[in-house]
């Protein structure tokens, strides 16, 4: 049984593999023409104003993306009542907080970045809020159903497609119309998640999950997914208001290009997160042992000579944007190491979160975000953007590792421990 799992894991994981590899080469291409066709200034409007719109969207999203991955991969008689419920509530807060952006748009990019020129940028990228928060949850709904090739295409492919699409066919494109390009792109292909989601969904018979539970797991994951964020972008955040548009640019770039690294393990996450849940559920914890394991050193396997090019030749990567962004080699190889840490620890949020921890996965990122916050702004303002590379950094590195310790507590076992 274990040999059949075990073939199993490595065929669901080679398969999620090839196709995560086709959304990450669309998100490096995305990345590639955006900032080869707008250029160091301009793409750094562009990538500014998507990382806040990416945090508002987590925050729309109430932390529901887990809790659909969580019951739509452990209870499929739940799943549909779960997803619409979730969409409702989602769609609500996307909608207020893409009002506000959109009106908000002057006052923070005059006040809050001391850039004007972002405002007509961020309040077209604002209306992607609403299709944003959609396609997320769609995804994730997908990936409980185990649907890994459709949800790394609404997720990850789609709305990159779309935007390489409208580069190569409207050449004199700025940022504003870029970004208004992403806010009708991601509406599209939210809708089509949803609607893939309604041609996979369980034929079985259908039972409702009251508010209150659905409140109580998504609750705690709110603020996982906030912090999260903050973790994640803050360095970017601190940078848009100390820095110059094009050594933002600069940092965008290598942060993208060091996430290159995590589609293995976002690859191996979509096959075991569901997994996980149903094996917490089952109470059979040497399986969830084994698997966490296993997954490990299927990451780390795949995962480390992408992150080692990334340290021995950053210049060349980098120059392969522009030569504007040659200057960003070291950018690079800082947030490489952020992202060796993240490789190596293998999937313990996800771990956390399906086996019910929610709380614990709460504070971990309420600690690394509020690091990530304070460190970012401390050391940009100290080093300019090499002291955002480094927060940033440092700060994944921590949420990752602070996982890892809670796992060891709650579950029994050390993810770190790949050789047993």
């Amino acid at each position: 049984m274990a040999s059949a799992d075990n073939r199993d894991l490595l065929l669901s994981s080679a398969f999620a593999f090839v196709i995560r590899v086709f959304g990450a080469i669309s998100g490096f291409a995305a990345t590639f023409f955006i900032a080869r066709h707008l250029g160091a200034s301009e793409s750094g409007y562009y990538f500014l104003a998507f990382s806040i719109v990416t945090v508002i969207s987590a925050f729309s999203n109430a932390g529901l993306e887990n809790t659909v991955l969580r019951f739509t991969g452990s209870a499929p008689d739940l799943a549909v009542n779960t997803v619409l419920k979730s969409l409702l509530l989602i769609l609500a807060l996307s909608s207020f907080s893409a009002l506000v952006l959109y009106f908000g748009a002057p006052y923070f990019s005059a006040v809050f970045f001391s850039k004007p020129e972002l405002a007509p940028v961020l309040k077209f990228m604002s209306l992607g809020v609403i299709g944003l928060s959609t396609l997320t949850i769609s995804a994730m709904a997908l990936q409980g159903l185990r649907r890994v090739s459709a949800s790394i295409f609404v997720l990850n492919i789609a709305v990159n497609l779309l935007l390489i699409l409208s580069l190569y066919v409207f050449v004199e494109m700025s940022a504003a119309e870029l970004a208004k390009t992403y806010a009708v792109s991601s509406f599209v292909v939210g809708a089509v998640g949803f609607g893939l989601f309604y041609v996979f969904r369980p034929r079985i018979a259908k039972l409702a999950i009251s508010w209150r539970e659905l409140f109580a797991s998504c609750g705690p994951l709110w603020i996982v997914v906030i912090m999260s964020q903050m973790v994640q972008w803050s360095g970017q955040f601190m940078a848009g208001a100390y820095v110059s548009s094009e050594a933002l640019a600069q940092l965008a770039v290598a942060q993208r290009t060091a996430m290159l690294s995590s589609f293995i393990l976002i690859a191996v996450n979509l096959v075991v997160a569901p997994r996980f849940a149903k094996l917490y559920r089952d109470n059979d914890m040497a399986q969830l042992e084994r698997l966490a394991i296993k997954s490990v050193k299927l990451i780390s396997l795949f995962a480390l000579p992408v992150i080692g090019v990334m340290l021995v030749f950053p210049s060349f990567l980098m120059s392969l944007f522009g030569s504007e962004f040659k200057e960003g080699a070291a950018l690079l190889q800082i947030l490489a190491v952020g992202q060796f840490i993240n490789a190596m620890t293998g999937s313990v949020g996800f771990l956390l979160m399906m086996s019910g921890h929610e709380r614990d996965m709460r504070n971990v990122t309420l600690i690394s975000g509020s690091l990530a916050l304070l460190l970012t702004w401390f050391l940009t303002a100290q080093f300019n953007i090499v002291g955002a590379a480094i927060g940033t950094a440092i700060a994944v590195a921590t949420q990752n590792l602070l996982a890892v310790y809670f796992v060891k507590k709650r579950l029994g076992f050390n993810t770190l421990a790949i050789w047993r």
